[in-house]
């Protein structure tokens, strides 16, 4: 009874970073593939490999733009069912994690078919999902969240340096959530695992909550006393002294009203503390910030306050 536990504690333990470039605007023309082997919180061993591309469309001068790679290159580079043999045997039983899973998953569903290849079995989880959970970023671009992990990583668009930044996000990732295991992160982040069998897969998403909660309306009987009253005001950062909730219900009492972003509409930013993670590399504050004072600047009326001054005139 103890085997099945101990099997899966390894899975998530031990782990294999993969991606792969493809030669065209088909998904399944995989041309190479770069893996990167986690055992432990540390990179073990790599395997990457080119690829002749399934199907008819050749190499397109864009994607060989992007990767350098050519036709000549992949001359003597294994057909797709030998490539697949050679990737499972290195995956064995563990965990694949790839940046933009959807894509890449998707790179061997779709050459497995133009092959005429069963689709393999396989659990996979995504770091773009994980990364937007984790940074707070303009894009989620491999290059700018391996940045934000500070992470110096190879040449963006080499299968095997691709591998192995995404295997360091991941790190990074677990590192900065205290998980010690990619079941750990998952669960604390609430985001399920993607899934593939010979016929059907789920992709690697965050779970939805079943009971998302609406934002009070603001009570139109409140007394207009109030220096909250008939203002639209938007939070950022965790506040202490109450939940996210509770503010907004607070605020709804005595008149004013919750939105969840910075727009033309909104009189007042009420800024939280924010955890260091959720900082991209050279920057102070959130996007939310950023997009108030653009606002200020062009000339909209908008005022930024504090936890202790949003006290303050709740009780006002």
């Amino acid at each position: 009874m103890d085997a099945p536990a101990a099997d899966e504690e390894i899975m998530s333990r031990e782990w294999v970073a993969v991606d792969f470039e493809t030669a065209n605007w088909s998904r399944g023309s995989a041309c190479a593939v770069g893996m990167t082997l986690v055992k432990d919180g540390a990179v073990t061993d790599r395997l990457s490999t080119y690829i002749q591309p399934p199907g008819e469309g050749g190499f397109h001068p864009y994607n060989t733009s992007l990767h350098g790679i050519t036709a000549e290159m992949v001359h003597r580079a294994p057909q797709w069912p030998q490539a697949l043999t050679q990737i499972m045997d290195f995956a064995g039983d563990r965990t694949l994690v790839a940046h933009n899973a959807a894509f890449d998953m998707g790179v061997i569903r779709d050459a497995c078919t133009a092959s005429s290849v069963p689709w393999p079995e396989l659990r996979y989880a995504c770091t773009l999902v994980v990364s937007r959970l984790t940074w707070q970023l303009l894009t989620y671009r491999l290059p700018f969240v391996a940045d934000a992990a500070g992470i110096v990583m190879g040449e963006h668009h080499d299968a095997q340096a691709d591998a192995d930044a995404a295997a360091h996000v991941m790190l990074a990732a677990m590192r900065l959530h205290q998980a010690d295991t990619i079941d750990d992160l998952l669960d604390g982040l609430r985001v399920r695992y993607g899934q593939q069998t010979s016929d059907s897969w789920t992709g690697a998403r965050r779970l939805e909550s079943s009971t998302r909660r609406e934002i009070p309306t603001a009570n139109p009987d409140a007394g207009p006393d109030s220096m909250l009253y008939g203002l639209n005001v938007c939070f950022t950062g965790t506040l202490t002294t109450m939940t996210r909730a509770e503010a907004h219900q607070r605020l709804a009492d005595v008149g004013g009203q919750a939105i969840p972003g910075v727009t033309k509409k909104t009189d007042v930013l009420v800024v939280g503390m924010a955890h260091p993670s959720r900082f991209a590399v050279g920057m102070s504050v959130s996007s939310k910030h950023r997009k108030a004072q653009a606002l200020l600047d062009r000339g909209h009326k908008i005022e930024m306050i504090g936890e202790a001054d949003f006290l303050e005139w709740l009780s006002s």
